[in-house]
């Protein structure tokens, strides 16, 4: 069940991280951050053991273990002067009565019977968590309380949080759906959490619903909730819905093109510098990427507009093929995973690097230029206040949009559109009347059919 972010302003002090694991920079990768509550000083070895059972089975579930090497993993140790989880005993459920009252003076104010509902665990003390995570681990993306109860619950929301109950791991996976994927419950949680998801609609032909490229396979339809009829659900058996089952294909889906839509799977490319000059050495030009497991990525080299290799992490190119004064070489990366059929998957996510060779004459050698910049934004600084500056390039005319979103994708504002011309374009932006302070945004780069984006974090 998702739970709704309410910020306040709050200091928030200097508390261990730990890695967990990293596979790789944390500008490049989606970093989990995990918070400890209702853990005492001396229970920080406990914490750490809990977080570890929580990631060792999210990174054994599909589709996470395709993807882990795309995640970093952290934990900061925010003690708290008592054990475990507050329980007013103010819902009126069953499942309230056999877990004791309880006042527990926790860091983050984490308590059952939220919104009146037991099981709806959850902190209220929302901004001092979002006052530890800028201060302690700024660049998060996915943040996540741990409460140290052994009673089931957990919530979604902006942050994620689960018990240490026997059935937490998979609890905190379905609500790291709820959180990172924004998807939907799947059973019927009420008619106030009733919205359009990726994973619940009130749209019931099966050739118009947004999952209609999964139905008839995999057990995907469009099933109607029987409590409220006119919602409906892709799937009768999926995590969204019960514990200790997997994700949907619907659900997949979506995590995959939340991945994409946070991570560049191009971690490094060659030659990377500028203007570097050759005579008769042939040309080698190489990619390196983050690979799925199993690897999914595609690799397409391209001379001009025709392909000469596929698949190939590297090529080698001799000077004497370059007969023309300019000549583009490029390697376009792509994830062909049957987890995704999104209908944009093909467009939105395709990574490029351009590199142009010019030949002098009389011929004196090859000089080469790296374009990765034509695909990629960058701003400064990071974190920001106010004024957030950010540039790109383009090697040719092109129909551009740039929008600062939310994490969850939403549109905050339209900064840049329309058709703009080769060349470094540059801007400086008061960002304080729409961003919100001690908040992770995404500045999305539209250049024609590629899509990049970039992560920064606006501070007080």
């Amino acid at each position: 069940m998702m739970l709704l972010l309410f910020v306040g302003r709050t200091e928030a002090q200097i508390f261990p991280v730990d890695t967990l694991f990293k596979n790789g920079d944390i500008a490049n990768r989606i970093n989990l951050v995990f918070l400890s509550d209702g853990y005492q000083a001396n229970e920080m070895g406990k914490y750490i053991t809990d977080v570890n059972a929580l990631l060792n089975n999210m990174f054994n579930q599909v589709p996470f273990k395709h993807y882990k090497n795309y995640f970093n993993a952290f934990a900061i140790k925010v003690p708290s002067n008592q054990s475990g989880a507050k329980h007013p005993r103010t819902s009126p459920d069953n499942d309230c009565a056999p877990v004791p009252q309880l006042a527990v003076d926790n860091y983050f104010g984490s308590t059952f019977d939220y919104a009146n509902i037991h099981r709806l665990l959850a902190s209220t003390k929302m901004g001092t968590v979002v006052s530890v995570l800028h201060t302690n681990f700024p660049l998060y993306d996915q943040g996540f309380i741990v409460v140290n109860s052994p009673y089931y619950g957990g919530s979604g929301g902006d942050f994620a949080a689960s018990s240490t109950h026997a059935l937490s791991a998979d609890v905190s996976i379905h609500e790291i759906g709820h959180s990172f994927a924004r998807l939907g419950d799947e059973y019927w949680a009420g008619a106030s959490y009733a919205a359009e998801k990726p994973n619940l609609t009130q749209q019931s032909n099966a050739t118009l619903v947004k999952w209609a490229n999964w139905v008839g396979t995999s057990g995907v339809g469009v099933y109607a909730h029987s409590e409220s009829p006119t919602w409906f659900r892709p799937h009768q058996n999926c995590k969204m819905r019960f514990v200790n089952v997997p994700f949907c294909s619907v659900c997949n889906e979506t995590f995959v093109e939340k991945i994409h839509s946070l991570v560049n799977p191009i971690d490094s490319y060659s030659p990377s510098q500028l203007n570097i000059n050759f005579a008769d050495e042939p040309l080698e030009f190489s990619v390196s990427y983050i690979e799925p497991q199993p690897n999914t990525m595609t690799v397409t080299w391209k001379r001009e507009s025709n392909t000469f290799a596929s698949n190939q992490n590297s090529v080698v190119v001799p000077v004497t093929s370059f007969t023309e004064l300019e000549t583009k070489i490029s390697a376009t990366v792509t994830d062909g995973t049957s987890l995704s059929r999104s209908t944009t998957h093909g467009t939105s996510h395709v990574y490029v690097i351009e590199w142009t060779i010019t030949k002098e004459d009389p011929i004196t050698g090859v000089q080469v230029r790296s374009e990765i910049l034509e695909y990629e934004i960058k701003l400064f600084p990071n974190p920001v206040q106010r004024d957030l500056n950010f540039s790109y390039a383009l090697p040719r005319s092109a129909k551009v949009s740039v929008s600062l979103q939310e994490l969850s994708g939403k549109k905050v504002k339209t900064l840049v559109s329309g058709k703009q011309e080769p060349g470094e374009h540059s801007y400086t932006m008061d960002i304080s009347g729409i961003a919100k302070s001690n908040t992770v945004y995404i500045m999305e780069l539209r250049s024609d059919d590629l899509v990049t984006y970039k992560r920064f974090v606006k501070i007080d």
